[in-house]
């Protein structure tokens, strides 16, 4: 169960460093108000949100 635990981690933390990485890359061209650098913002913060659930998870 902790590997779960630990794959999700890295998981969700790989997604994360990804979808920073796109919203930058968008935003560079874009206002920030773009619908498209919103989007990708709303799904980075429920990435973040899953991630600091996960650490608050103890066996």
């Amino acid at each position: 169960m902790k590997e779960d635990v630990f794959e999700l981690k890295f998981t969700v933390n790989a997604q994360i460093e990804e979808l920073r990485l796109k919203m930058q890359k968008v935003a560079e061209d874009k206002d920030l108000t773009d619908s498209r650098v919103v989007g990708i913002s709303k799904k980075l913060d429920v990435l973040i949100n899953e991630f600091y659930l996960s650490q608050e998870w103890k066996p």
